[in-house]
Order: C-alpha cells, then sequence, then structure tokens
C-alpha cells in the first residue's frame, strides 16, 4: 500500500513570515471511514454480527471518553495509549502557578509497537493537491483544454 502526498511550500519558520519557504509533503487522506463501516468490516472478519460490532465499538468509544476525563491512561494494546496533555503559560514561581496558567488540553497518542512498525517499507506516491484536481475538472466540465493553478489569492499556497 502506499499513502499519497502532495508537495506544500510553507516556511521554514511560522512564526516568521519573512523566512524562507520550503516544500514538504503534505499526506493526502483518500476517505473518512465512519463507525459504521467498520463495523461492518469487523463483522465480515468474524461471526459477530454488525449489530453486536456496533455496540462494542459505541462502548469503547464512550469508555475511552470517560477514562481520559478521569485522568486515566487508555492502552489499546497494539494500537497505542491514549492520554491527556496540558498546555499552560509558565508561571515565575511554583507557588505562583494556578490552574489559570492552563490553556488547554489536548488527547496525546502514543502508538504502539506493531503500529510503528507497519509503515517500515510504506511507498509514497505523490498525487496533484485537491485544489489542483478542482480546478482541472472544472476546466475539464467547461470544455477548456488548458488550467491554470495560480493561487486565486495572494499569499495562498498553489501547492496545497
Amino acid at each position: 500500500m502506499a499513502l499519497n502526498y502532495s508537495i506544500s511550500m510553507r516556511s521554514s519558520n511560522p512564526m516568521d513570515p519573512e523566512a524562507i519557504k520550503k516544500a514538504y509533503a503534505k499526506a493526502q487522506i483518500g476517505s473518512n471511514v465512519s463507525l459504521k463501516t467498520m463495523s461492518k468490516r469487523i463483522a465480515s472478519q468474524t461471526t459477530v454480527n454488525r449489530a453486536d460490532v456496533m455496540a462494542v465499538l459505541t462502548a469503547l468509544v464512550d469508555n475511552i471518553f470517560e477514562v481520559l476525563r478521569e485522568g486515566n491512561q487508555v492502552d489499546l494494546g497494539e494500537l497505542g495509549k491514549l492520554r491527556l496533555q496540558i498546555s499552560s503559560e509558565g508561571a515565575a514561581k511554583a507557588e505562583e502557578f494556578t490552574s489559570d496558567y492552563i490553556k488547554d488540553v489536548n488527547i496525546q497518542f502514543v502508538p504502539g509497537e506493531d503500529l510503528k512498525n507497519i509503515f517500515a517499507g510504506m511507498e509514497f506516491t505523490p498525487v496533484p493537491t485537491r485544489d489542483a484536481v478542482r480546478k482541472v475538472l472544472k476546466a475539464q466540465k467547461a470544455g477548456e483544454t488548458t488550467v491554470d493553478i495560480t493561487p486565486e489569492k495572494a499569499g495562498e499556497d498553489p501547492l496545497v
């Protein structure tokens, strides 16, 4: 299996608008696979019917939310671990720090060993950006034979 990517020109320092832009790979995700679709796939691979698989997956999601809210880590075996991570501003002294310094809470995902290893030997396929594909399709529908993929807005990245 190959992972599709397009090229994005981005600043090497996002905080400095004058910084030199460099080309970076940007993953192009094919589609979104819903929980319902996952339940159908799992049901087709096991002796459990789709409704029961969906019930278990729904309960799993509900329990993940609950365990994280309790401040615990969720260990999903070979898949990996989920835990909360806090972003805060710094206080000059520990005694000055209060919860008011906390600005955000994020979910941190730490992949398990099996998940880390699935990327070994992965192939990568360059593809056009979504914006370029939209412009080509629009031109085809209009019967045009050339396509201008120049950014429409000043400063817009033509490759994203």
